[in-house]
């Protein structure tokens, strides 16, 4: 995956510029939550890009059973609660199929058209029959700047934001926690309900629902 143009900043970095050490340290914001009361109870789920094991870990005290996958053998090697395959997603190939198909962090937004019908091939592939495929996905207006967000004793600021054809945009993001700094480019397309429902169509699957009223979180199912 090489959802952005690269990143520095101190400790290892994923292909796609993400700090290591800067994942570790994030917290959950409720995706657990959200995602726990959308699936059944003890569901099988395959997550797709899961980086450090954030939202992974969270999923599995809720009693899910969770495979876990990310390309990067940094952010996989932190995960050691359950079962990890190191790949990207869109070569993933597994024999076997899944309750839920969890794909987060934007992932869907991903600037290549090409690509991102890889990963929703990969995600269809894996979920069974009456299953669900969940993304997150970034809406238009979500990515603006310049811009200042502080909590949690972290600091993130957006700059450099270009609107480029396509509907795509790419932005600068700077993170500093604890005295250290991160920064990452980003290149990332806003999707219309158009253009996701028909990629969705191309691989077998269909859109029933959002998940939260700002359609962040969609849910789709094998057709």
């Amino acid at each position: 995956m090489r959802v952005g143009q690269g990143g520095n900043g101190p400790g290892p970095l994923t292909p796609d510029g993400s700090s290591v050490e800067l994942y570790e340290n994030t917290q959950v914001h409720g995706e657990d939550e959200l995602i726990d009361a959308a699936i059944d109870p003890g569901s099988s789920i395959l997550e797709l890009g899961c980086g450090t094991g954030r939202v992974t870990r969270t999923l599995l005290a809720l009693g899910h059973q969770v495979v876990a996958v990310d390309e990067s053998p940094d952010m996989i090697a932190r995960i050691t609660e359950t079962e990890t395959i190191c790949s990207t997603i869109g070569d993933l190939r597994l024999d076997r199929q899944f309750d839920v198909v969890l794909m987060m962090s934007y992932l869907i937004n991903v600037a290549d058209e090409a690509e991102r019908l890889c990963l929703l091939q990969t995600c269809a592939h894996h979920v069974r029959p009456g299953g669900s495929v969940i993304l997150q996905q970034q809406t238009p207006g979500m990515l603006r700047g310049p811009a200042v967000m502080v909590s949690e004793q972290r600091r993130m600021e957006i700059s450099d934001v270009e609107e480029l054809p396509g509907n795509r945009q790419a932005a600068t993001l700077t993170y500093t926690v604890a005295g250290k700094s991160w920064s990452q480019r980003i290149l990332t397309q806003n999707l219309s309900e158009e253009q996701l429902a028909a990629q969705l169509a191309e691989v077998g699957l269909q859109r029933t629902d959002y998940l939260t009223p700002d359609l962040t979180w969609v849910r789709a199912r094998p057709v």
